[in-house]
């Protein structure tokens, strides 16, 4: 069930060893719980490859990624702590090793958003989209010319009394990533 390639990783197509090309490939950091499971289950409906990352509940993990391949999509599981540098670069190379490339960034966790937004600046394709929920942190300045060269998109969400993962905060994320990936098609 795994493919080869470096550790940590799983994707589906089952046993599938070579990159997996798709339309887009989301990366979705806390996406084991919460917002985040609900934004990776609900992008990997409308046909995004899915990189569920966790920090230390490896088995909630597998289950939303079991979820995403039940119904035929395409999902890894990676364990990297967001706020390490070289986990979140290890991150985006066994995305690439698994899918080819990375369109987009969901970044859930609390902390970490400028090591994530950092190594995104670098790795996203050309056109791609950040959506950074529940972080105050602002983008550095040099981060920001980098990303906006690249013509990538950055949006901020910050959940409001309602708790995380209430079904229409994920929705409104779904409906700001399909409104991006429709000016993509265009």
């Amino acid at each position: 069930m795994r493919p080869r390639g470096p550790p940590g990783a799983r994707a589906g197509a089952r046993g599938q060893s070579r990159p997996m090309l798709t339309h887009a490939v989301a990366i979705v950091t806390g996406g084991s719980r919460g917002i985040g499971r609900e934004m990776a289950c609900t992008l990997a409906r409308r046909g995004y490859a899915v990189v569920v990352v966790y920090v230390s509940d490896q088995a909630a993990a597998e289950a939303v990624v079991e979820e995403i391949l039940a119904a035929n999509g395409a999902a890894l599981a990676v364990r990297a702590d967001v706020t390490d540098e070289l986990d979140v670069e290890r991150l985006f190379d066994e995305t690439t090793t698994a899918f080819g490339g990375v369109d987009v960034v969901v970044h859930t966790a609390v902390r970490g958003t400028a090591v994530v937004n950092q190594q995104a600046a670098r790795r996203l394709r050309p056109g791609s989209a950040i959506v950074n929920v529940s972080s105050s942190e602002v983008i550095a300045p040099a981060i920001a010319r980098e990303l906006e060269a690249r013509d990538i998109t950055v949006n901020g969400l910050a959940p409001g009394l309602e708790p995380p993962g209430a079904d229409h905060d994920a929705a409104d994320l779904v409906a700001l990533l399909d409104r991006w990936r429709g000016s993509m098609d265009a």
